[in-house]
């Protein structure tokens, strides 16, 4: 299995990057043996690492899991964006900035970059370090077949348990990628609803206004708009866990399904945040590099990325406690998005204004700390905020997914009752 992976069409691509890369830096081939034998390991480390990797996603997740390994594999290049704009524009930027420098001498000591370093040592006349690159290339190489061998000797020995004949396999969309758990059902419905119902593409497509008209007043007002360029991305997370407040009321035709099969509060929750996460998060990676862009220092990206995942996490967090604890009547499914059923009592107001208020006050610390970090601009601060910033932030909303989830599992028949005086 590990020879035959050579014949594929991606090995095929990676030996004409390689040959190209040996073609096009004629330097590497002094002497003339380092250049094929550097890059003919480099691709058995990349046929080796695909299939160490491949075999133990496999053995560990197995079908259950491999659309949530997928998913979180997605969110990972997705946080890999901004550290890679980050070195395109430190690398592009400042003549005396050392940081790539040193960073490609760091990497050129791992098995992914010793093959490129031993080049590049062998080119500037020093072939004993570029033999200790190759070095640390050969033992990865070896320490991976040891691992590749017994995995796969592991998974030969299990079988995964049959599925029924009845059950589909395809066409089930986002129930595909999701295990059957009721926290991963509960977030597959969910995600289906955000991409059909026109009631949730509606309150996505209004999250953006508000910042762009707050930023259009300011600007009429004189301010420098590159000062304020903090503000848009806060208020859109902000906006975007706060819409979630009223989910129950929102999937009122649905709720009964919960209680009736005896569904944890917690789980219910959860699922229920998978929508808000997965456009969240990427938000908040992409969202902050185009931030610190704007700003002008990208020293300052480790408090933003804190800032804006603790509004989004806080945010969350308070809407899962308010979705359960104040619902108000919202728009029936099938209805058009843009009407509101009568309603005469004083409980959507209350409940918007307080699950708003509240989540301002709990996101406070976070942005407090990211303040004092934009001010006194240092590396440690900064990782202090960061790593603040998500620490809170995930704690805040892991309280909110306990709280609310106790709610639901004391109120569920009630919650049914109102939902249907809604409906």
């Amino acid at each position: 299995m590990l020879i035959t992976s050579i014949v594929s069409w991606p090995f095929f691509l990676l030996v004409v990057w390689l040959v190209t890369l040996a073609v096009v830096r004629p330097e590497w081939n002094n002497p003339a043996w380092i250049a094929p034998v550097a890059l003919a390991l480099a691709a058995v480390l990349a046929v080796c690492s695909v299939r160490v990797m491949s075999a133990l996603s496999k053995l560990i997740a197995g079908p259950r899991f491999a659309g949530v390994l997928r998913t979180i594999g997605a969110l990972l290049i997705v946080a890999f964006l901004p550290v890679a704009v980050y070195a395109g524009a430190t690398a592009f930027g400042a003549e005396d900035s050392t940081m790539i420098a040193d960073t490609a001498d760091t990497m050129g000591w791992t098995p992914f970059g010793a093959p490129f370093a031993a080049l590049a040592a062998a080119a500037n006349g020093d072939q004993n370090i570029a033999l200790m690159h190759l070095g640390v290339l050969g033992a990865a190489i070896l320490f991976l077949v040891a691992v590749w061998v017994p995995i796969v000797w592991v998974s030969n020995q299990r079988i995964d348990r049959p599925v029924g004949q009845s059950m589909a396999h395809s066409g089930l969309g986002w129930f595909e990628r999701f295990s059957a758990r009721p926290a991963q059902v509960i977030a597959a419905r969910q995600l289906t609803y955000w991409a059909r119902d026109p009631r949730y593409r509606v309150a996505l497509f209004a999250i953006p206004i508000a910042p762009i008209f707050m930023l259009l007043a300011f600007w009429i007002a004189g301010a420098d708009l590159t000062s304020l360029a903090l503000l848009p991305l806060p208020i859109i997370l902000l906006l975007l866990g706060w819409s979630q407040h009223n989910d129950v009321a929102m999937d009122s035709t649905a709720i009964w399904a919960h209680v009736a099969s005896g569904t944890r509060g917690r789980a219910d929750r959860a699922g229920r945040l998978a929508p808000v996460l997965m456009l969240g998060v990427p938000l908040v990676l992409i969202g902050s590099s185009i931030t610190v862009t704007v700003i002008g220092d990208w020293r300052v990206l480790p408090a933003v990325i804190g800032m804006n995942a603790a509004v989004l996490l806080v945010s969350s967090g308070v809407a899962s406690v308010f979705s359960v604890m104040t619902p108000y009547p919202a728009t029936r499914p099938g209805d058009s998005p843009f009407a509101q059923p009568q309603w005469s009592g004083t409980g959507s107001g209350l409940a918007q204004t307080t699950s708003m208020l509240l989540a301002l006050l709990l996101s406070a610390p976070a942005v407090w700390v990211a303040v004092l970090a934009f001010i006194d601009v240092e590396f440690m601060q900064n990782i202090g905020a960061l790593a603040f910033g998500i620490g809170y932030g995930a704690l805040i909303l892991w309280l909110g997914i306990l709280i609310g989830g106790r709610i639901f599992d004391r109120s569920g028949p009630e919650l049914i009752a109102v939902t249907q005086v809604f409906d």
